[in-house]
């Protein structure tokens, strides 16, 4: 089975999108057979604008050594802002149904307690 290559993520604000990029680095590494530190330095060819930019100094320019979790927990303090999980249960607290079916909106609440809850 080809292990088809992670998508590139350019350092978007976006907690969806940053959970999406370290599943697929972390199923990438696993299933190539990679070490930790192996993943890491070759995730760089996956990241652009700002998530590169830490990829730049933290690894290539001070030779920081992670585990896959520590690395991603870095990058999401680089890239996103410090009061991101304060933001995220102001949101949390203040979401409404709306104009949206109940699925939608369950899976809005869902989206936004799994980020809050995970960093509690």
């Amino acid at each position: 089975i080809k292990n088809d290559p992670p998508f590139t993520y350019k350092g978007e604000i976006q907690a969806s999108t940053f959970k999406h990029w370290c599943h697929e680095i972390w199923n990438w590494v696993q299933r190539g057979c990679l070490s930790e530190r192996v993943g890491i330095e070759l995730s760089g060819k996956y990241l652009a604008g700002s998530a590169y930019q830490f990829y730049e100094c933290d690894i290539l320019d001070l030779g920081q050594r992670y585990t896959l979790t520590e690395y991603f927990k870095h990058l999401f303090d680089y890239i996103f802002p410090a009061d991101f999980w304060m933001q995220q249960r102001d949101k949390f607290d203040t979401c409404e149904q709306q104009e949206w079916s109940v699925m939608d909106f369950l899976c809005c609440l869902h989206e936004l307690a799994d980020y809050w809850g995970s960093r509690r």
